[in-house]
């Protein structure tokens, strides 16, 4: 005879899990639960289904949307110091909030959010499953305990941040056609309660492809002025547990730096494996962030722009390379441009998240390995579209980001003829501080650009300085590559390419002459094999062929003084 459902409830009244709840909004269902007995080493896992779950047939047919889930992930670590620092002491538990304004969860409880996906649309079941030890997976279910009696109803929407603290987020489309810019930290982000939970503003629920499950939670602070909008994420992550096989003893906490990048897909068991599957977590993560403030601020797709400094920096150079059609121009403070192995390189950057890259086989989930997918100047060669300008400084004697790095990825700049400037130093890690105040501007001098606008790439200007081959002894101990430079009064039609470059900062000695290529080109378009009348100032004008890449570049273009050289390209 089969059991009623008050014979079932009463019987699992005394369940690890029970009092599960869900609720939808804004395209995610929030779940919670209560949470008894549980040992620390046991797991849950999520299922879901258009039919109740009440049996195990029903369990092995539903939708596993994730496993592994720890107990008490109710509870808000990211309140907690002892989740970015090794032996630091815990504070009292504290519970997410996930709704504005209302009181915390039970940090004993359970949290799950799932984001609604075409699979998942309309009315649907969930039950929330304890992992058996022998088979791995959990089917005892009792309606109204552990598996929903009723459906919640979902919808593909946009995702929002939960505001957190006082005030509330900004309503939908208030930010209509502003700049969008991240910024993106050093390492350490996220260190201590005290000092970043106080900065953040909003809680995030990442879907399935923005972490090792779905429903991780990020923070990150939004800043809104009437010029800018600003995000600045966390880069941390829970894993839950500490990462000692990585030999950089600051990542032996549950909640990890990823590089901007990602990490091991197996890194809450080890990154210790014969091979390794790495997908890049944090980019995505990154990337929705873009897409929620252009959808529900109403942030200019045409003006989004990202600056870093340190592992900011080396995010902000990966992204941009990665990612063109998204960034419109981009700032790094003493960046790495490339992960590299051998040499003293800055592959163990990395490895602290995927485990070692040496004699192995790692690869991201697209099969691209990793060392080429974090290879600036690979990248950077290989680009067969406009990269977004980068604008950037390196100290010689930075002993975290390896000098002998930079220079061939200045000189893949210059080759690919893709816009980039950079000023060096003699300096370590904080050279920033002895840099010119001219070259300090560039962090605003990146919102000039726009993706739906044309701009001009400055190589073998006479003005630069001497890089070297990236031996500590070799090269200029100062100086520069396309500093000063700009452009002004671009006009570009379908008829005619035309703008005044301009060339000036404080230790500049005139003339200078500049190689200028044209990139973004709007309504100029030009065809492959077609040949151009380029004048330069008041010299007679001069053929320039269009090569198989839609390039043309004008070459040794002299500048004189401030006031700059015009250059008009006509068919």
């Amino acid at each position: 005879m089969a059991m009623t459902a008050m014979a079932m409830c009463a019987q699992g009244a005394g369940l690890a899990v029970s009092g599960i709840r869900g609720e939808f909004r804004a395209g995610q269902v929030f779940l919670t639960w209560r949470e008894a007995h549980l040992a620390g080493d046991v797991r849950l896992s999520v299922h879901c289904s258009a039919k109740p779950i009440v049996s195990t047939a029903d369990v092995k047919s539903a939708q596993l949307l994730a496993k592994g889930i720890r107990p008490g992930s109710a509870r808000d670590w990211w309140q907690d110091p002892a989740s970015f620092e090794k032996g630091t002491p815990n504070d009292p538990p504290v519970g997410f909030v996930i709704r504005t304004g209302q009181a915390p969860l039970d940090p004993s409880g359970g949290l799950f959010v799932h984001t609604v996906t075409a699979r998942t649309v309309g009315p649907q079941y969930y039950a929330v499953t304890v992992a058996d030890a022998g088979t791995g997976e959990g089917t005892t279910l009792t309606p109204g305990a552990n598996t929903l009696g009723a459906p919640v109803t979902g919808r593909v929407e946009q995702s929002l941040p939960v505001w957190q603290g006082k005030g509330q987020l900004p309503a939908r489309g208030s930010c209509e056609g502003r700049p969008l810019r991240l910024v993106l930290h050093g390492r350490g982000g996220g260190a201590t309660a005290g000092k970043r939970h106080s900065v953040t503003n909003c809680l995030w629920f990442g879907d399935a492809d923005q972490g090792w499950r779905a429903s991780l939670a990020f923070k990150f602070r939004l800043t809104v002025s009437k010029d800018m909008i600003t995000v600045t994420p966390l880069d941390r992550v829970w894993i839950g547990r500490a990462v000692t096989e990585s030999r950089d003893a600051r990542d032996h906490c549950p909640a990890i730096n990823t590089w901007w990048y990602g990490y091991h897909s197996g890194i809450t068991e080890t990154t210790d494996t014969p091979e390794a599957v790495v997908p890049n977590y944090t980019e995505r993560y990154l990337l929705a962030l873009v897409k929620w403030a252009q959808n529900y601020l109403g942030t200019d797709p045409n003006q989004t722009y990202i600056t870093g400094g340190s592992m900011g920096g080396s995010g902000t150079v990966a992204m941009v390379m990665h990612f063109p059609e998204v960034f419109a121009a981009a700032y790094a403070n003493v960046p790495v441009y490339s992960c590299t192995r051998p040499g003293t390189g800055s592959a163990w950057r990395i490895e602290c998240m995927i485990g070692t890259l040496k004699d192995r086989k790692v690869v991201t989930d697209d099969g691209i390995p990793v060392l080429d997918y974090m290879n600036g100047e690979r990248n950077m060669l290989n680009a067969t579209v406009a990269t977004p300008p980068i604008f950037a400084c390196n100290g010689r004697k930075d002993g975290s980001i390896p000098w002998e790095n930079n220079p061939p990825f200045y000189a893949a700049a210059a080759k690919a003829r893709q816009a980039f400037a950079v000023y060096w130093n003699n300096g370590q890690h904080g050279m920033r501080r002895e840099c010119p105040s001219d070259a300090l501007k560039w962090g605003s001098i990146i919102y000039k650009y726009r993706l739906n606008e044309s701009y001009p790439v400055f190589t073998n200007c006479s003005d630069d300085k001497d890089y070297g081959n990236g031996d500590a002894k070799d090269g200029d101990l100062i100086g520069w590559i396309n500093r000063g430079l700009g452009w002004a009064n671009l006009k570009d039609t379908a008829d005619e390419y035309a703008l005044t470059v301009t060339a000036a900062h404080p230790d500049m000695v005139y003339p200078v002459t500049v190689d200028v290529t044209p990139r973004r080109l709007q309504r100029f378009a030009a065809k492959p094999g077609e040949t151009l009348s380029v004048r330069v100032g008041d010299a007679a004008p001069v053929a320039v062929k269009v090569d198989e890449q839609r390039l043309f570049t004008i070459s040794g273009v002299r500048v004189a003084d401030a006031a700059g050289t015009r250059i008009r390209v006509i068919r």
